[in-house]
């Protein structure tokens, strides 16, 4: 069983020690940073579940480094920081984090808080949609057909997940568009097509008669479950 990934990005040590030993004791696989360069080169390489993120770093400031794991993955981001004011809480918000914790904290509180977020989430190592062939594995991000991994760009991943989050449920292009590439991105609805095309040439067995990606015409597109066996 695969286990849940957590990236620290924290400038104090002594916080990054007390966390990785509690946090290993649960469990959970553990990396860790202290500046946010390096933090932005380990979410491209490890594309963490979980990322515990302090807003004051010495190199850049945290908020960066948080639209760069927003930009990668849907998981659970939290914020630790030394102060909350009105404005940074609202800038981590839009971001979309899940939480802020306050320095200094308690340690079970904060892992606490982590697995209750866990639970609201789509984190859970078991939690993988089998259709027919094909297996969407919500806990890791990473997709299967025949037990070969799928390679998916960026779009096609955050598309892909953003529907098996949501079965069955039909979504318009200008939904997708929103979800995906936001209101103030300047691609256009052709780039929602081309990248659901591209998608389906790589889960599909039959990409100009698909049964997972469906299109509701008129309406939109949803990940159907029905075919799944």
């Amino acid at each position: 069983m695969n286990t849940i990934k957590i990236l620290i990005v924290e400038d104090e040590h002594p916080h990054i020690d007390i966390l990785k030993i509690h946090l290993e004791k649960e469990g959970f696989t553990v990396t860790s940073s202290t500046r946010a360069s390096e933090g932005l080169r380990l979410i491209d390489e490890m594309v963490p579940d979980i990322l515990l993120l302090d807003i004051q770093l010495p190199d850049q400031n945290g908020f960066e480094v948080a639209r760069k794991f927003r930009e990668k993955s849907d998981g659970v981001l939290i914020f630790i920081t030394g102060k909350k004011s009105k404005s940074s809480e609202l800038e981590g918000f839009e971001i979309g984090c899940d939480d802020f914790i306050i320095k200094p904290f308690d340690t079970f509180e904060l892992i606490a808080r982590i697995k209750a977020n866990i639970r609201r989430s789509s984190l859970t190592a078991s939690n993988v949609l089998k259709l027919g062939d094909l297996a969407i594995d919500l806990a890791n991000k990473t997709v299967y057909k025949k037990n070969k991994k799928i390679n998916l760009f960026i779009k096609e991943k955050m598309l892909l997940f953003y529907l098996a989050q949501n079965p069955n449920r039909v979504f318009s292009a200008e939904q997708l568009y929103d979800q995906i590439w936001g209101m103030d991105s300047k691609a256009d609805l052709k780039t929602v097509k081309v990248n659901l095309s591209t998608l389906r040439k790589k889960i599909e067995d039959n990409p100009r008669n698909p049964k997972y990606i469906q299109t509701e015409r008129g309406f939109g597109y949803k990940l159907s479950i029905d075919n799944k066996k």
